[in-house]
């Protein structure tokens, strides 16, 4: 669980010349948090007793266990070496109620623990803080270097949220929503109306208890952080364009269970006798798939995808699946990312020698083959190759460049590298 609320109001104030966009960052870690809702105003001092105590209103904090070890940092950490926050800018005591700009009344920060202290304590990583009041949502971006250099893919984090306030005829307190662990691989969901530790006047109704309810949070990575070390291989898939929400079951009368799904076909021995059609690998990603008797439905981008690895079968004469394996995508960048085991049996023998194509495909109603589909190749390793947009093949009506899917099947690139160094020469 997330630590209770932290004094971090002085620290705040001293970062805010840090606060800068991250573009230039080889790798950075993004946090997106729902809530109940974010309005394009905010009230600061709302009150001002509270404020006397803790110095500030609204506070939003990602514990993020960087090791992916429970066990330390150890002390009241609860396994989380650093903690990434937003809070409302701090207030002094004396101050009232006035109305301020969400965009520019919130300000981020990055602590990591200390334990001679037993604390966190300021770093001066910097910390980008991103509105989306559209989709009701905060995103916390930090690059990866400090104590968030050493990140692993299945770090656990936990999100909380925070709102001071004076109870009637009591001492000032804060209510608190908390999130249930979720890592840079898979989001999280909370219920509607579950703040804890609210009485009158704090209440659904009150106006700042939506900016505390916490709906959902999700994290991602610039580039994947890997999944099994300096063994991981990375198969990217570069699109024309990937929603930030999946649209599921987008034609119900094509019975096909998933909409798109991305390939990459692998001839491992070069050897275009084995296998089918010499193809001895598939490592693929898809939409979660869907009942014959499915009806449309939505999912944000992370929790809408699965992937695994497959290995052709001689006696079934078809492909096996061996293992689910992480897939990531990014909808700012349109990237899709599937990370695999070297040591992977199916990946056995590959080298600098083995083809290598990959495939976006998206089903929708058309006949014998309902599948509109997209190509790149050949790839050699450690090379990233691009392709032409625009040249989605066996697509004719209701499928066609306009329509909202066509993007995401629509290759324009394709790279497979591993984690720390790229492919040159044999594989090895």
């Amino acid at each position: 669980m997330p630590a209770p609320f932290v004094h971090l109001a002085a620290f705040v104030c001293c970062l805010v010349g840090f606060i800068m966009p991250l573009e230039a960052q080889p790798n950075s870690l993004s946090v997106t948090l729902k809530l109940g809702d974010l309005p394009a105003t905010i009230t600061l001092c709302r009150d001002a007793t509270a404020i006397q105590a803790f110095g500030t209103d609204e506070q939003w904090q990602v514990a993020v266990d960087v090791d992916a070890d429970a066990a330390t940092p150890g002390g009241s950490s609860g396994g989380a070496e650093v903690m990434l926050f937003v809070e409302t800018l701090p207030q002094s005591a004396g101050c009232s109620a006035s109305t301020a700009f969400t965009s520019s009344s919130i300000v981020g920060g990055l602590a990591s623990w200390d334990p001679a202290a037993q604390s966190y304590a300021p770093t001066d990583i910097p910390v980008n803080v991103s509105f989306d009041f559209t989709a009701k949502s905060l995103t916390l971006t930090a690059p990866l270097v400090g104590a968030l250099a050493n990140l692993k893919g299945a770090a656990s984090m936990e999100a909380a949220a925070f709102g001071t306030y004076t109870p009637t005829a009591s001492s000032p307190t804060y209510t608190y929503d908390n999130a249930a662990a979720f890592t840079a691989q898979s989001g999280t969901t909370d219920p509607v109306g579950d703040v804890q530790q609210c009485s009158s006047p704090c209440g659904s109704s009150a106006s700042w208890y939506s900016l505390v309810d916490l709906l959902g949070a999700s994290a991602t990575t610039t580039i994947p952080v890997p999944m099994y070390g300096a063994d991981t291989v990375y198969f990217e898939f570069d699109t024309a364009g990937l929603p930030s929400t999946m649209s599921l079951c987008r034609y119900p009368q094509a019975n096909t269970f998933v909409d798109s799904q991305w390939l990459a076909i692998l001839d491992i021995d070069n050897n275009p006798a084995t296998g089918s059609g010499g193809f001895d690998t598939i490592v693929e990603a898809h939409t979660i798939p869907q009942a014959s008797t499915c009806t449309p439905d939505s999912l944000p981008l992370a929790q809408s995808l699965q992937a695994d690895i497959n290995h052709w079968d001689d006696t079934q004469q078809i492909f096996v699946p061996d293992a689910t394996v992480p897939v990531s995508a990014d909808a700012t960048t349109g990237k899709l990312f599937i990370q695999v085991d070297r040591h992977a049996t199916a990946l056995s023998g590959l080298s600098s020698l083995s083809n290598m194509g990959m495939q976006g495909a998206g089903a929708y109603p058309n006949g014998t083959y309902p599948f509109a589909y997209d190509g790149v190749g050949p790839l050699p390793y450690g090379t990233p190759v691009s392709a032409p947009s625009g040249d989605v093949q066996n697509c004719t009506s209701p499928c066609s460049p306009a329509a909202s899917w066509y993007p995401q099947i629509d290759l324009v690139g394709g790279y497979v590298h591993l984690a720390e160094h790229l492919f040159t020469g044999d594989f090895e």
